[in-house]
């Protein structure tokens, strides 16, 4: 039988409303013996606190609820694991919900966290256009991150795509390149099209140049594909920027099945600079997302409860072999 508030307070010899009090650091003080009591009759009697009913009482799980589109995309997975650690280190517990890319998953999973009475809602969007509308009217604290809808009145914590597109191609022109293809998400992604729109600013200001676009998934196979779909057409690119690093992978391993080699055939950068960026072979230059610095920033956001924010946060070159730095790891 499960040890009960009433038997701790018959073993530390006090009544149930000072053993609440200890347990819950108020609302009246405890002598620091009772409290002695109450804790040493606690730990010798195993006693759990019924979670259940101190969210009834608080109105409070210390639970958040974090929806990711893709929780098998080594960023996602990153990023998941950093919201966890803000959030343990702020006293709370996440529930990880994958979406896998379907919007009827995505709205699914946000009524469960509703009926859940999670304290707040952390959500990377399938589309970015999901209706916020029930979670904005239960006063539930909510942000949006990566993909988001830019009208509904939410905190934001984003990465600055076009930096990052940009900042990838002009490294790749740096080198000399001037056929460098782009190859970007599924359809018309928000993440992918701003990745695109630096791409485009910055080959319009090179010199010489030929570009081609090709959207793929973003996954190891989408750029397994696409740079096979490139390589078929006339004229080999010279460099390629991936718009993620999953990408870049698939990419990295049709190359040398064609017996290509990377970077002396072709130059190969990216976007995301996971920790599997640092272990292709050669290692993988991308342009890093401040994963753990958005991950505090989200869990800081829904703690503040209902104080709308927005940060956009830019990301880091991070140089390795795969663009023909050979100077570096």
């Amino acid at each position: 039988m499960a040890v009960t508030r009433n038997d701790v307070a018959k073993a530390a010899g006090v009544s149930p409303g000072v053993v609440s009090y200890v347990l819950n650091s108020g609302p009246r003080p405890v002598s620091p013996a009772a409290r002695q009591r109450v804790l040493d009759a606690v730990e010798t009697l195993g006693y759990k606190p019924d979670g259940l009913a101190r969210s009834l009482r608080t109105g409070q799980t210390n639970t958040f609820g974090l929806i990711l589109p893709d929780a098998s995309n080594p960023f996602f997975a990153e990023l998941a694991l950093a919201i966890e650690d803000s959030a343990y280190a702020a006293g709370k517990s996440v529930l990880v919900c994958n979406s896998a890319d379907d919007t009827a998953r995505e709205r699914t999973y946000l009524s469960t966290l509703l009926e859940k009475r999670v304290d707040g809602i952390i959500l990377v969007s399938t589309s970015g256009e999901e209706d916020l509308a029930d979670v904005l009217n239960q006063g539930i604290p909510i942000v949006t991150m990566d993909r988001y809808r830019a009208h509904t009145p939410v905190s934001t914590v984003r990465f600055d795509n076009r930096h990052a597109g940009y900042a990838a191609t002009q490294h790749l022109i740096s080198h000399g390149h001037s056929r460098i293809s782009f190859i970007g998400g599924p359809g018309s992604a928000p993440v992918s099209d701003e990745r695109l729109d630096g791409y485009e600013q910055a080959m319009a200001a090179a010199p010489v140049k030929t570009s081609v676009v090709h959207g793929a998934p973003f996954t190891f196979l989408g750029g397994y594909d696409a740079i096979r779909a490139l390589l078929d057409q006339d004229g080999q690119p010279s460099g390629v920027v991936c718009s993620s690093d999953v990408q870049a992978v698939g990419v990295a391993a049709a190359l040398s099945e064609q017996g290509l080699r990377i970077p002396e055939d072709l130059a190969l950068i990216s976007i995301d600079g996971t920790g599997l960026a640092a272990y292709t072979h050669p290692p993988l230059t991308s342009v890093a997302q401040p994963i753990t610095r958005m991950a505090q920033l989200a869990v800081e956001s829904v703690l503040r409860r209902g104080s709308e924010t927005h940060t956009t946060l830019e990301g880091e070159l991070v140089i390795r072999r795969s663009c023909g730095c050979h100077g570096h790891a």
